[in-house]
């Protein structure tokens, strides 16, 4: 079994994730290290003190958010955040919005849909894109493009761990990236040092988490 750390949030030390060294496959890259982010995403306290962390950003410049849209598993998540948006601040003393709180659903061709009854919380809606982890960013680029479609506009992006300052001009707003885990990497397949060098694939992974090999 590989080893795994804790890394603590320098903000909070009641916020943390689990990194594991390896040789991990996602859909789009190969990585060196999974990210845990399951206490975030699943424990109701760490998941409170993290939507604390997150919201700290869009209070502070004044972003207005409209729908969180979740992808991954990262519904609770989603849900204490919309709480801290709409609660009074000293930014935003009389929030007079109310925000949505958005799942995520994908065709067989892997875009995100939005049914009928969902796309008048997309469209004409100023909406944060909220992901447990970044890596290259593409997974993020294709849910704002389908944001996009539904006449929706996308105002901020938010992750527990990005490996990206921005995308598509946007900043992320995250709790870890790579000052937390320097040595963590990530490679298109074909380039993959890992493999080039015959070291076995311990895991494939996803946003809902890892299925060891052999």
């Amino acid at each position: 079994m590989n080893p795994v750390y804790t890394i603590t949030s320098h903000r909070d030390d009641r916020v943390f994730i689990h990194a594991m060294p390896g040789h991990f496959v996602s859909a789009n890259n190969h990585i060196n290290y999974y990210i845990g982010t399951s206490d975030i995403k699943h424990n109701h306290e760490v998941s409170v003190d993290a939507s604390m962390l997150l919201s700290e950003y869009y209070n502070t410049y004044g972003i207005e958010i409209n729908t969180v849209l979740c992808l991954y598993e990262t519904q609770a998540l989603g849900a204490y955040l919309a709480h801290e948006l709409s609660r009074p601040s000293m930014m935003s003393p009389n929030p007079t919005r109310e925000i949505y709180v958005v799942g995520s659903e994908y065709d067989a061709s892997g875009n995100l849909i939005f049914r009928d009854n969902l796309i008048r919380m997309i469209k004409d809606q100023n909406v944060l894109v909220l992901i447990s982890c970044i890596t290259s960013g593409r997974t993020v680029e294709r849910a704002m493009e389908s944001v996009q479609y539904y006449g929706g506009k996308v105002a901020g992006i938010s992750s527990v761990f990005s490996a990206v300052e921005n995308i598509g001009g946007i900043p992320v707003n995250t709790i870890f990236n790579m000052s937390d885990l320097p040595a963590y990497e990530f490679y298109h397949a074909k380039d993959c040092p890992l493999c080039k060098r015959g070291d076995p694939v311990d895991a494939i992974s996803n946003g809902y988490g890892y299925s060891m090999l052999g």
